[in-house]
């Protein structure tokens, strides 16, 4: 019970975080984002290293750490870009059905949850994909929600990736596999944007709310990291994904996104999934 709460915890902290990020990426370039917010992450995570002390996990969980960051910032920078140009309530929700990698992992190694929360992760995945419909043509997505959908599906692959591999990273410590994930994407983003020749030009009054998003993803983070060692990674990762519906909220809230029938529907398919699994 306390993973799961860790786990919509972490929905919480990545949803508010997402929306900020996304909303900032449409005056700021999606670089100029990353980077303060990153280094503000790895800061704020070096200095909660240097007061644990503790001693660093082997190499193998080391490196599943790294590929996670590199996934988490991939995954990110796909988001915020989508959320930029595109519709967040369709971004979003699309994104968030990453967690279709770690439970196919998850069930191909054994990790089965009970009737219960099968169902109930069932319907969590059920409910993502209602939200995510939108009425196109015959043939597909119209032209206008195809970026949005193809953003949303590479920042699934991002996650998918830091699902699955921090959740063995976080096996040895949590300090050092959330602090190793972040100094490798702070890392790979120093390079694109040296290889770019990208100028970081941002104002003072933007600095609070890139530091807040930061600060934001750290506790996610944390609370996903730790929530996928407590218990199945898959039921860690469907819950944690459920921060799409925090974003949607937000959007419709503040820049008065209109939500679909079939998107209402499936926001309330995916809380009901959420009670089944708690019962579970």
């Amino acid at each position: 019970m306390f993973a799961i709460v860790l786990a919509l915890g972490a929905s919480l902290g990545w949803g508010v975080s997402d929306f900020l990020g996304g909303l900032k990426s449409r005056t700021l370039p999606v670089l100029t984002v990353l980077l303060i917010s990153q280094s503000t992450a790895l800061v704020l995570l070096t200095l909660i290293a240097a007061t644990r002390a503790a001693a660093p996990p082997d190499a193998a969980t080391l490196g599943h750490a790294a590929i996670a960051g590199l996934g988490e910032l991939a995954g990110i920078a796909a988001l915020y870009r989508g959320l930029a140009v595109g519709t967040m309530s369709i971004v979003a929700p699309v994104a968030a059905t990453a967690p279709a990698v770690p439970l196919l992992i998850g069930l191909a190694t054994g990790q089965i949850p009970g009737p219960l929360q099968l169902t109930g992760l069932a319907l969590a995945m059920l409910g993502l994909a209602a939200t995510s419909y939108r009425p196109g043509t015959s043939t597909g997505p119209t032209a206008s929600t195809l970026p949005s959908i193809l953003y949303g599906l590479l920042a699934a692959a991002g996650f998918g990736t830091f699902f699955h591999t921090m959740h063995h990273a976080g096996q040895g410590d949590v300090g050092w596999a959330l602090l190793t994930a972040r100094l490798t994407s702070v890392l790979a983003l120093a390079a694109v944007i040296i290889v770019t020749r990208h100028r970081v030009r941002v104002r003072a009054t933007d600095l609070p709310h890139l530091a807040a998003i930061g600060a934001l993803v750290i506790v996610a983070d944390f609370l996903y990291t730790t929530a996928s060692t407590l218990g199945p990674a898959g039921v860690a990762a469907v819950l944690a994904s459920l921060h799409t519906i925090v974003t949607i909220a937000l959007a419709r809230i503040m820049l008065k996104e209109r939500l679909r029938r079939a998107q209402q529907i499936g926001i309330a398919i995916s809380l009901i999934g959420v009670l089944a699994i708690s019962a579970g």
